[in-house]
């Protein structure tokens, strides 16, 4: 039956990948033992089910009796998930940061003992940026977003139980990991100046142009941060949901919002830019580039909020359309049946 097929997803999916398929066989077998005892060779009913379900009790009670006590700041229901990201975030911010400084190094040779430290106390500072920021956000939503169960406060009933995820309403990991490491990467950088830079080369001398204002970077680091973290537990929420619903598309909307106004606050303010940005490309190196560049410039100081905001509205509208038109499509299509 449905229900008994969605009362073992929801044991099964808080518990460590591995020990899934033998918990699901052995809570199976269990549920059918149950029944057999109840029915005495009768055909069960809806009624016997939920009786049967209601006895074994709250799924997410249960997965706890396999998977131990719950001490940990990060849950199996999204370790897996966050082991993934950290991995990956990790690897695109590390190559990329490091990229930067391998690159400077070329254009403004140091000796190798300072290149060495450059390169490792980056490497660290960048590392623990990521562990940081990935795992508070997964601790925030292991905290925050314990189930869509209503917990044990609520008392349980197999109404609760939550659908088993429809493959075409799986959310891709791909597009979440995207978001989480540019927010990661931007967020680095900005704490970083001197890779959110331009780096001019005239000869032998090499400058490096800061974009933002350094001076500013105290004051909106703050706001950046937020900025940042409600990107990130936006695509860390859709990956611990995994899959499109209302619920997750009300989450992104506002989380969109919430984003939307704080980059108004940012990006919108002219001293969140280098106010001397063409001046200091111009006194480091005339070049061909350099009348674009003041063309270009002005745009981008007061320009990129809209293409921030219209980015944000075209995800909200996308999000709201494949949490409740493609679940409303799936609902329908299954009463049909």
């Amino acid at each position: 039956m449905e229900t008994v097929e969605r009362y073992i997803y929801a044991v099964t999916r808080r518990l460590p990948e591995k020990a899934r398929a033998d918990v699901e066989l052995e809570l199976r077998g269990l549920i059918e033992d149950l029944l057999e005892e109840r029915l005495q060779g009768k055909k069960a009913s809806k009624d016997d089910v939920n009786e049967v379900l209601m006895e074994l009790g709250n799924p997410e009670d249960l997965a706890k009796e396999y998977g131990g006590k719950p001490q940990y700041l990060i849950g199996p229901r999204l370790f897996d998930s966050y082991f993934k990201v950290l991995k990956l975030v990790g690897s695109i911010v590390l190559a990329l940061v490091e990229l930067v400084v391998v690159i400077k190094a070329f254009m403004a040779p140091m000796g190798i003992v300072a290149f060495i430290i450059e390169f490792l106390g980056t490497l660290f500072e960048a590392g623990i940026q990521v562990f940081v920021w990935v795992t508070l956000v997964f601790a925030g939503v292991e905290y925050f977003g314990q189930d869509d169960l209503g917990g044990s406060a609520k008392e349980w009933t197999p109404a609760l139980l939550p659908e088993i995820p429809d493959q075409k309403r799986q959310i891709p990991m791909s597009e979440s990991l995207v978001g989480i490491g540019l927010s990661i990467l931007f967020l680095v950088m900005y704490i970083m100046p001197q890779r959110f830079s331009v780096i001019q080369v005239a000869g032998s001398s090499t400058t490096v142009i800061p974009i933002v204002n350094q001076e500013m970077i105290p004051r909106f680091l703050p706001l950046f941060i937020a900025f940042a973290g409600v990107t990130i537990f936006k695509e860390v929420w859709k990956l611990a949901k995994r899959v499109w619903s209302g619920e997750v598309a009300v989450v992104n909307l506002i989380c969109n919002g919430i984003a939307i106004v704080l980059a108004y606050l940012l990006f919108a303010n002219p001293e969140f830019w280098n106010p001397g940005f063409i001046e200091q490309v111009l006194e480091a190196n005339v070049s061909s580039a350099t009348g674009i560049l003041q063309t270009l410039w002005p745009l981008v100081t007061t320009r990129f909020i809209y293409v921030i905001v219209i980015a944000y509205v075209i995800d909200a509208l996308s999000a709201l359309y494949r949490g409740f038109s493609i679940h409303d499509k799936g609902a329908r299509r299954k009463l049909h049946d």
